[in-house]
């Protein structure tokens, strides 16, 4: 509810300043977006905690869930930085940044998906 009535508080004021102070504006999303990462702290914690455990039921399994935290820690600033440029005007910036980060995940997924691929071929041997 916090975060909530953050955003909204921004959003008003953002767009009172919008057209007078862009520079202003801009800067008031940027520090409204800090102020729901603070209150997110908690949250983010448990997050945290909930992929460690998962990477190490995995790794457990015999398997290297490591890629799942770095893939979610990828997402998570990937998102953050392309929703920063939307809100500086940059959507060209911030659609680079998506792109960049869909590559990044695709790449990080191909030794998994050939783990598959080599699994199902044992398995048809």
């Amino acid at each position: 509810m916090k975060i909530a009535a953050l955003c909204l508080a921004a959003a008003l004021v953002c767009a009172a300043l919008r057209s007078v102070h862009p520079q202003v504006a801009a800067a008031v999303a940027l520090a409204a977006g800090a102020g729901v990462l603070m209150l997110s702290l908690d949250d983010l914690g448990s997050f945290a905690a909930a992929l460690r455990a998962l990477s190490k039921t995995a790794e457990d399994g015999g398997a290297d869930g490591g890629w799942l935290v770095r893939l979610c820690g990828l997402a998570l600033v990937a998102e953050l930085a392309s929703d920063v440029c939307r809100d500086a005007g940059e959507s060209a910036l911030a659609r680079r940044i998506d792109m960049g980060v869909r590559l990044s995940v695709a790449a990080a997924a191909l030794p998994l998906a050939a783990d598959i691929f080599k699994r199902i071929a044992e398995l048809a041997a």
